[in-house]
């Protein structure tokens, strides 16, 4: 007769934990084979027939363990492909917000480089920007001499022009702000709940194998 166990994910993980800490140390210490002269009548102190016994019962722990972590880890899969919990206010399965919690870093990667291109940019557009006002003086003084005898519409015009070729300004068409400002609320949103929400849905589902 097949029996089942019902257990917590919490509970499961724990022991998937175990088990991946347990299972090399059992294939590590088990012997599988031996050799040894054909007129031995003990190994290890034992006799050859109870030493073989221990050969299979080392075979046979090694396989029960690895089978257990098997069947909670699929249960443990298959749970988390269909149970629902909310995140950030967004709906999701365990396995989605699992998968985002590990690939968030492409999320952050790609908010540092807003933020960086944002700040070099600005930076460009004001240094650009301050300079302008002598080099406007250097270009005025070379087009029209001395500028206070020169006709106010020249100046204006030669101004209004220089300014035009000029003048830099920030080619935006992302509205870079909003959005950098739309990702910092994004991220640090779901990591904020993340972990929390994980382990409440946790100690609540249930699996059984």
């Amino acid at each position: 007769m097949t029996t089942t166990q019902t257990m917590s994910i919490h509970r499961a993980l724990s022991e998937l934990k175990m088990l991946n800490d347990r299972i090399p140390k059992v294939i590590h210490e088990a012997d599988f084979i031996a050799t040894d002269r054909k007129s031995a009548q003990k190994m290890k102190g034992l006799s050859i027939e109870d030493y073989e016994k221990t050969i299979q019962a080392g075979f046979d722990k090694a396989v029960s363990l690895i089978e257990r972590r098997n069947q909670l880890k699929d249960a443990i899969v298959q749970s988390n492909a269909v149970t629902e919990v909310i995140v950030a206010g967004e709906r999701m399965t365990v396995a989605k917000a699992i998968e985002r919690k590990s690939s968030i870093a492409n999320e952050e990667k790609l908010l540092s480089k807003m933020i960086e291109r944002r700040r070099m940019a600005i930076n460009k557009l004001t240094m650009e920007n301050e300079s302008l006002p002598s080099r406007l003086e250097d270009y005025l003084t070379a087009i029209l001499g001395n500028k206070e005898h020169a006709k106010k519409e020249e100046v204006e015009l030669h101004t209004k022009s220089f300014m035009e070729r000029n003048e830099y300004v920030l080619i935006d068409p992302l509205n870079l702000d909003k959005r950098i400002e739309e990702w910092e609320e994004r991220i640090s949103s779901f990591k904020a709940e993340v972990d929390a929400v994980l382990s409440e849905s946790n100690a609540i589902t249930k699996i059984t194998i």
